[in-house]
């Protein structure tokens, strides 16, 4: 019986170690360490860009629509790495950076588990011209979730 309950407790706690956010372990694969896998069905959210194509230092709004969801992680990617800036307030309650593949604030993650829907997430494009694939991993809760899926294309010029 204590097994059982060491093992639950332990379970719980790992299910909600990455409550305030995905670790930069996660940079490369972005697939959450949750003791399930991915969904393999297609992504239920829609995401969208208000702009295609930029000049580099310009800001994209990034929009992630559809039903309810509590972890999130971003990343605009060229040669699949990340690439370009988040902006997030410090006061943002719901997201914040993470500096993926040695580049300051190049991924976005949420801070918490509260739900979150329609969101906009703001990226400043790198001065780099080219194109530029926005990966996303959506969490709709700890056992529900799609893993590194590339969306919309930005054209920096």
């Amino acid at each position: 019986m204590k097994l059982i309950i060491l093992t639950v407790l332990s379970m719980a706690y790992y299910c909600n170690a990455y409550s305030g956010g995905a670790p930069k372990e996660v940079c490369n694969d972005m697939t959450p360490k949750h003791p399930v896998d991915p969904q393999k069905s297609p992504l239920p959210y829609k995401i969208t860009v208000n702009k295609n194509q930029v000049k580099g230092g310009q800001q994209v709004a990034i929009s992630i629509n559809g039903r309810s969801f509590k972890g999130l992680l971003v990343q605009v990617r060229k040669a699949n790495e990340a690439t370009g800036e988040f902006v997030v307030s410090a006061s943002d309650k719901y997201f914040k950076t993470v500096d993926c593949h040695d580049t300051p604030r190049s991924a976005l993650t949420h801070k918490n588990s509260a739900d979150k829907i329609n969101k906009t997430v703001v990226w400043k494009a790198p001065t780099t011209p080219g194109k530029y694939t926005v990966h996303v991993t959506v969490a709709e809760d700890g056992e529900t979730f799609w893993a590194n899926v590339p969306t919309q294309v930005i054209n920096v010029f």
